[in-house]
């Protein structure tokens, strides 16, 4: 009794398809081979940088490095009092008016700021205790002496705007981000620039963070967040700059860290915040090297065709 042979199952598209390309030669499957592993390798980006630039009337920073030094020339230092009937001519109700002597301030690792702009000022508030002064000790610079003092560059965490509701005065007015990317490949050649795979505009009341994922490619933080469950905010390496011509807001521009990053936007309204990160399409439709490789396969496929074409013959 001859036992009964199961009938062979069914190809898949895309096998059958690269069989009947390749028509059984070993040289023609495994050039294909080679092009597919190489068309995943420029695809597939474990980790990215994203970059913000934006105009807003408030931003908060961590500051994450060393002790990093500010010029606050001809700012009034105003440090909270728990008199209830302090007043002071330039701090306002329940702050007093201190002269430290210096113009120059160090922020400690860890030190978080809170930047608003208004029509008369920018006041720049310890929201944390610094050296020489309590938490909610705040900086009241005028828009001159702003501009004239510099840039406020700083490296660590950035909340970018506040969401925008009843009375807000803090929110992002406008911006644009974009997502730079570079596929495994493309790190092994360094001359090799990164990809923008997506690029969009920041909505006014948009209130934006940049955060990472930690995994075997990215530490995204180092030793802080060790063994924590993320996401966590990525570091970034900002300015925060004033305008020569009065116009409304500051402008920010930060750049993250390469990690394995992504966008959080939260608004008014919406019950999670959105998540933006670029899909493979995106990558594909971007990527440089796939065209290269498109290129390169374009010059190679004539010198294949007579290994093609045998399986007719």
């Amino acid at each position: 009794m001859t036992e009964d042979i199961a009938p062979r199952p069914p190809l898949g598209p895309i096998r059958r398809i690269v069989r009947r390309m390749a028509g059984g030669n070993l040289a023609a499957h495994l050039m294909l081979s080679i092009m597919v592993v190489l068309t995943v390798l420029i695809l597939t980006t474990p980790t990215r940088t994203i970059q913000l630039q934006a105009r807003t009337l408030s931003a908060q920073v961590q500051v994450m490095s060393e002790p990093l030094e500010w010029n606050l020339d001809g700012a009034v230092v105003c440090e909270p009092s728990l008199d209830r009937n302090a007043k002071d001519g330039n701090c306002g109700e329940m702050a007093v008016e201190h002269d430290p002597g210096r113009s120059d301030y160090e922020w400690l690792r860890g030190q978080q700021l809170l930047i608003d702009w208004s029509p008369d000022a920018l006041r720049i508030t310890a929201l944390t205790e610094g050296k020489g002064f309590p938490a909610d000790t705040y900086f009241l610079l005028s828009h001159e002496d702003a501009r004239r003092n510099g840039a406020l560059a700083f490296v660590g965490h950035m909340t970018l705007g506040q969401e925008i509701g009843a009375g807000a005065t803090g929110y992002v007015l406008e911006g644009t981000y974009a997502i730079y990317e570079k596929g495994l490949l493309a790190r092994l050649v360094p001359p090799w620039s990164p990809d923008i795979t997506r690029e969009g505009k920041i909505r006014r009341g948009d209130q934006i963070r940049i955060l990472c994922q930690p995994d075997w490619f990215s530490d995204c933080g180092g030793v802080e967040i060790a063994n924590q469950p993320g996401p966590h905010p990525n570091q970034v390496f900002g300015s925060i700059t004033m305008d020569d011509d009065d116009e409304i807001g500051m402008n920010v521009v930060v750049l993250g860290v390469d990690a394995d990053s992504f966008l959080e936007i939260a608004y008014l309204g919406r019950s999670e915040p959105l998540l933006v990160r670029s899909s493979w399409f995106q990558r594909a439709a971007a990527s440089s090297g796939l065209i290269a490789l498109s290129l390169l396969f374009s010059l190679i496929a004539p010198l294949l065709l007579p290994y093609f074409e045998k399986r007719k013959s």
